[in-house]
């Protein structure tokens, strides 16, 4: 034994060991104690064990010792690691191997870039599961703790503070359904992953009670036809520096709030998802011409390092002075350079503080019903508009699931508000008047379709006048 060790007792043969360490300001026994057998969470040897017993008295120390000893001959026994492990030394044993396997999946489907997955699970692991679960060892986590965490994760953003829910402003008082459905899964995964590797001995239930009382699916909110129109009328004063809040507005905010009204656009005329338009190069983006109508559309790639991978995207006519726009905006048009950048030309990140911030000057931000907009909202307004346009049936619907990269079952229980077709006169009215106002199928989109093309053009006749 090392010569630093100080006032050395052995027990059991010399295979428990009782010291002073050199230099200690109180004189606290520690123990080294071997036993055959051991061994660390990855099956690999352990030698010995070697830990403070907190006790100054000798007797009490060699009490202390000898449970430690009985404890670790039953582990060996067993074939179980020789040290408890807390939740947190759990999370970082299953997280090096899930991290390495979404990784994988990452780079098999050809994408590049941070997975979206990885981001998800490291957030709402440091938001939510280790602050409630981490400090708790495993062999004591009683199934009352992990019920526990349902009505602590319910509350959460309840019982935060103000200065949290202004470092997360896209919080949401009551979480949706599909958010606490994916927690269910991946503690799930976390707490069987542990038990098919004999780390715990038992499975928790982990079941959100929550669910079975009736959490509906989570629509974001959207806009009606007439809140953004508003939302257009506030971005052309806000661009120009007329903000109810506006004092002055240098170049570089001019800059920043007009590529923001562009992004808007450019969301509510493709549906496309936040991510995927901030992934977009010129070299996925090109302005062609429909082969009946012979009208102008942008028609996007989609890139595969986006969340469901490559896809065409039809965009509404709209898009093509809005990407013209964006263009001379920031002068940076070569096939490689970012559609959505800085001046400099660095990739957009979003405009997470200031989209935000503008909707509430607008008296925007929340719907009716008191939930938060985001710019996702944007892609369901466009999903309930294309609804309004052309009616719903099954063309339509594959059409929009196609276009949108999502499935019919999504945009029926995520993306359209019930009612937002509602004409209290169709449906009270009946007979010719039921028929001649009907949801536009068959001839009568294609008549429709005809009718807007003329007015557009029509349109830009005057603009060029």
């Amino acid at each position: 034994m090392s010569k630093s060790y100080l006032n050395k007792v052995e027990l059991k043969g010399g295979e428990i060991i009782l010291f002073h360490r050199p230099n200690s300001k109180k004189p606290i026994y520690h123990m080294r104690i071997h036993v055959r057998g051991m061994q660390d969470i990855y099956g690999n040897k352990v030698t010995y064990v070697q830990e403070s017993t907190g006790e100054q008295d000798l007797e009490e120390a060699k009490r202390y010792a000898l449970d430690k000893y009985d404890d670790l001959r039953l582990r060996a026994k067993k074939k179980e690691p020789v040290k408890q492990l807390t939740f947190a030394d759990l999370y970082v044993i299953w997280w090096a191997d899930k991290r390495q396997r979404l990784e994988a999946i990452q780079h098999a489907k050809g994408r590049t870039g941070l997975s979206q997955r990885v981001v998800w699970y490291e957030k709402h692991a440091q938001r939510y599961w280790l602050p409630y679960f981490g400090k708790h060892k495993l062999e004591e986590m009683t199934q009352a703790l992990v019920g526990g965490y349902w009505t602590w994760r319910m509350s959460y953003w309840s019982r935060a503070d103000e200065a949290e829910r202004k470092r997360h402003p896209n919080h949401v008082l009551k979480p949706a359904k599909k958010s606490m459905d994916m927690e269910q899964s991946a503690l799930r995964e976390i707490f069987g992953w542990a038990n098919a590797n004999k780390i715990i001995t038992h499975m928790p239930i982990v079941e959100n009670p929550y669910a079975k009382q009736g959490i509906a699916p989570k629509r974001r909110p959207s806009f009606s036809v007439q809140e953004f129109t508003q939302l257009e009328a506030y971005l052309e004063r806000w661009v120009a520096g007329q903000g109810v809040n506006d004092v002055r507005v240098n170049a570089a905010h001019k800059y920043n709030r007009q590529l923001l009204q562009y992004y808007i656009y450019w969301l509510a005329g493709t549906g496309m998802r936040t991510g995927e338009v901030l992934q977009l190069k010129h070299k996925h983006v090109r302005v062609e011409r429909s082969d009946i109508s012979e009208m102008r559309y942008v028609k996007i790639q989609v890139p595969k390092n986006t969340k469901t991978g490559e896809r065409i995207v039809s965009s509404q006519s709209s898009v093509v002075p809005v990407y013209q726009a964006i263009r001379e905006l920031t002068g940076h048009t070569d096939a490689e350079d970012w559609v959505f950048c800085h001046k400099n030309g660095k990739k957009n990140e979003g405009f997470y503080k200031t989209l935000p911030k503008m909707l509430e000057e607008a008296g925007l931000l929340y719907d009716e019903n008191g939930d938060r907009r985001t710019a996702y909202s944007l892609r369901h307004y466009y999903a309930e508009q294309r609804f309004v346009e052309l009616g719903y049936n099954a063309a339509v619907y594959d059409m929009l699931c196609t276009n949108m990269g999502t499935s019919r079952k999504q945009i029926e229980d995520h993306y359209v508000r019930k009612g937002v077709m509602m004409n209290v006169d169709v449906l009270i009215g009946g007979g010719e008047l039921a028929h001649s106002n009907a949801v536009a199928t068959g001839a009568t989109e294609v008549e429709r379709a005809l009718n807007k093309l003329a007015a557009m053009r029509e349109a830009a006749k005057h603009r060029k006048h």
